[in-house]
């Protein structure tokens, strides 16, 4: 039914896909939020809390939780990349270390974000069902974020 060069092609790409699960990237463990943490800082109301653990920490705070897929390679570095830059644009865990000015840049950008649609991201929303926003929720935080921008 296969050609001799198909099945050799196969079992190839089949030992590559093997060998590579022997590389992992670093996963960073769960950590305890400290009193640096966003909702210890600025007392979150719990629905808002509720949101952001949802929709936002998975990429944007030191508790992300990992998917079974997270461990097969190459899902894993293609999330792995993802966590990585979510959080060095915004890490709750981190905001509230943050001088005043960044504080309300960052509160903007999330604002902006969300006004755009382009948070969560729809790569994420689409492996994980119930994080897209509802436009409630979107009104919800944008009200919340717009009260910490004011000075």
């Amino acid at each position: 039914m296969f050609s001799k060069s198909s099945t050799y092609i196969f079992f190839f790409l089949l030992v590559c896909f093997a060998l590579i699960q022997l590389k992992r990237p670093e996963i960073k463990a769960y950590t305890v939020p400290s009193e640096e943490s966003f909702n210890v800082a600025f007392q979150v109301p719990s629905e808002v809390q509720s949101i952001l653990r949802t929709s936002c920490y998975d990429c944007h705070s030191n508790e992300t939780t990992y998917p079974w897929y997270s461990k097969i390679q190459p899902m894993a570095w293609w999330m792995e990349q993802h966590i990585v830059e979510g959080k060095e644009k915004l890490n709750f865990d981190e905001v509230a270390t943050y001088g005043t000015r960044k504080k309300r840049s960052k509160f903007k950008q999330i604002i902006n974000q969300i006004q755009q649609g382009k948070m969560p991201l729809t790569s994420y929303t689409l492996m994980h069902k119930g994080t897209a926003l509802t436009k409630e929720e979107e009104e919800i935080l944008i009200r919340y974020f717009n009260s910490l921008v004011k000075p």
